[in-house]
């Protein structure tokens, strides 16, 4: 047995080989200590249970892959072919390059945070992002905004300021949940408010609203259905009849609006659902094409009340990000609207689009054969659901490889690409890829893959 172990190196000495040492770079040492101590304990192991040793050579190469897989678990670039604008996983909305400047020329060094600058007193986090919301949305009387960390936040934090302990009214067709695992009724749970359902999966009526009010009754909310859409038999309350209901019972009337649009976006946009309902919240990262955030606006005296609530500490938004949706905000009030990517991206010209996915076609490599197909094209993110933007798609094939086997070598690329997968095809939309990244796609194409005879 102890001959079997013989080969095996000290860690110091493996870490010194060519090949190791390439592999190691850029990542820390005592991180590839670890890696490797890891390694070759289960080497130990694998002999033991083998009977069998192995040669030098070998484990240095599987150590080489074991390397190279932990540095592709950190961030790193993706080109995101999906067709999906808004892919959570690929960190849905890209920042605008105004964002990152300001988040590079602040957040290098000190900046006022929460400092007023006119009486060197403390001043709030929340003071300069929220002045630019309600100029946005100035059409809106007696209005403020406060901002938290991302919207299923936004939701717990202003139910438990506003409701906690009352019972809040909801449409069962709105019990929803995205992804993640947010459950609104686990959240309104959280919040310390009592739920009470109303109406059906498929219909609810006003009056199944009005039956359901009693003296321990606080609020009704509304949810924005964000990933699914809902057709047939159905019915549901439109939100003025609801914030005429709420008003004459002395209710309040909230509104989750998930992706919340502003223009030049449609419907749903936030200041519609502001001029009934009390108070609006929605995401930073999805139509507005900003940071992650979750952002609360309406009546200014109930959003002083959600201020003063301890969980809203709890829930603050980090400073790098409401740099990021500072700039974010001054684009939306410029209406510069061609410099936030998620627009830009979304009003591509369809031929446009076709051109660039036949540039790719033409520089496939050996192994990789496509063609040009119509496709449709989403926003994701839980936003806009059942809409579809027409677009171009190369669809890609191999002789000798699967669907699934040509998406997983395209994601090994450098940078990775994401495709989905359509009829036993990768589907590589260029509607997501942005046009700098345009010779990056055509360079792995170009090579080609390895197919085996």
């Amino acid at each position: 047995m102890t001959n079997l172990f013989r080969h095996i190196p000290a860690v110091d000495k493996i870490i010194m080989e060519p090949q190791v040492q390439e592999a190691a770079r850029e990542l820390p040492n005592q991180e590839v200590t670890t890696i490797v101590r890891d390694f070759l304990d289960r080497i130990r192991q694998e002999i033991a249970t083998r009977q069998e040793a192995l040669s030098q050579e070998e484990m240095v190469s599987r150590l080489v892959l074991e390397l190279e897989l932990n540095k592709r678990r950190r961030f790193q670039p993706v080109i995101n072919a999906t067709g999906v604008l808004l892919h959570t996983n690929l960190g849905r909305a890209p920042l605008p390059k105004e964002a990152l400047e300001r988040i590079a020329y602040l957040g290098e060094g000190y900046f006022n945070l929460e400092l007023d600058l006119s009486t060197g007193a403390r001043g709030s986090r929340y003071t300069s992002v929220a002045r630019l919301f309600n100029l946005l949305l100035s059409e809106i009387e007696d209005l403020d905004t406060v901002v938290v960390n991302n919207n299923a936040g936004a939701v717990l934090v202003a139910l438990k300021a506003l409701t906690a302990g009352r019972e809040v009214i909801v449409s069962r067709g709105q019990l929803v949940e995205i992804g993640g695992g947010f459950r609104v009724p686990e959240v309104m749970a959280a919040s310390g408010c009592l739920l009470k359902e109303v109406g059906t999966t498929n219909r609810t009526r006003l009056s199944d609203y009005a039956n359901a009010i009693t003296a321990e009754t606080r609020a009704i909310l509304l949810v924005h259905p964000s990933n699914y859409n809902m057709v047939g038999f159905t019915e549901s309350v439109p939100r003025e009849d609801l914030a005429k209901l709420a008003e004459e019972r002395g209710l309040l009337l909230i509104e989750d609006i998930g992706s919340g649009a502003f223009p030049p976006f449609a419907e749903p946009l936030v200041s519609s659902a502001l001029k009934h309902s009390h108070i609006v919240t929605y995401s930073g990262d999805k139509l507005f094409g900003g940071p992650q955030a979750g952002i609360i606006s309406g009546r200014r005296d109930l959003v002083e009340i959600i201020k003063k609530d301890p969980l809203l500490r709890a829930l603050r938004i980090d400073k790098l990000s409401l740099l990021a949706l500072e700039a974010v905000l001054e684009l939306h009030l410029n209406k510069d609207y061609n410099r936030l990517p998620l627009w830009a991206l979304a009003s591509l010209d369809g031929e446009e689009l076709k051109t660039r996915a036949e540039k790719w076609h033409s520089h496939l490599g050996p192994g990789l054969h496509g063609d040009i197909v119509p496709t449709e094209s989403t926003m994701g993110g839980g936003s806009l659901p059942g809409q579809t933007i027409r677009s171009w798609a190369l669809a890609l094939q191999s002789p000798k490889l699967s669907s699934f086997e040509l998406a997983a070598w395209l994601r090994q690329g450098n940078p990775a690409i994401m495709g989905r997968i359509v009829q036993e095809r990768v589907l590589l939309d260029p509607r997501c890829v942005l046009p700098t990244q345009d010779e990056l796609i055509i360079s792995l194409l170009q090579g080609g893959v390895q197919v085996c005879s």
